[in-house]
């Protein structure tokens, strides 16, 4: 008998809408009614595009919707709840287990680089900290796909590809 694919979000949706409906009552408890609003607003993008860009809906909502400042208690609270979405997600991986343990850690050790920097120096060299460090995770994650995919030449290769004609 062949091996099934794994299923998709739209064929078992129930672990991803338990952690849509987690996500808006926590984000309701902590924000108020702009809260369940991002909420509500995160979940009808993941209906139609997926978890990464519900989480960037999500934020957006939230960001424009609260003029006052959050404290940073509530920010961790907030990013906690959103932090449900990718972790309910990663069951369709072959070892959810690790790949939670991925995110969770992923998620802990950017909230620590942002608490810390914002602690050190404020809102601004924090948010260019973070920037900076997903910029380099994600040129990091692109040269591991290229290496893994064979397009980088080997250090033996002779002849490396090249992309003109040599006479």
């Amino acid at each position: 008998m062949a091996e099934q694919p794994p299923a998709t979000d739209r064929e078992r949706p129930w672990p991803v809408v338990g952690a849509l409906v987690v996500c808006t009552v926590a984000l309701g408890l902590v924000v108020g009614p702009v809260g369940a609003l991002a909420g509500l607003v995160t979940a009808a993008v993941w209906y139609g595009l997926g978890v990464p860009y519900a989480l960037a809906a999500g934020h957006v909502v939230l960001v424009a919707a609260t003029p006052d400042r959050l404290a940073p208690s509530t920010i961790v609270l907030v990013e906690l709840a959103f932090l449900t979405l990718p972790v309910a997600s990663v069951r369709r991986t072959p070892a959810p287990l690790v790949a939670g343990g991925v995110v969770i850690g992923a998620g802990a050790g950017l909230g620590a680089l942002a608490w810390a920097s914002y602690a050190s120096r404020g809102p601004w060299i924090a948010a260019l900290v973070l920037l900076g460090t997903l910029a380099l995770v994600a040129y990091g994650v692109h040269r591991y796909e290229l290496v893994r995919l064979g397009l980088v030449p080997d250090a033996t290769d002779e002849h490396p590809p090249t992309t003109r004609n040599d006479p």
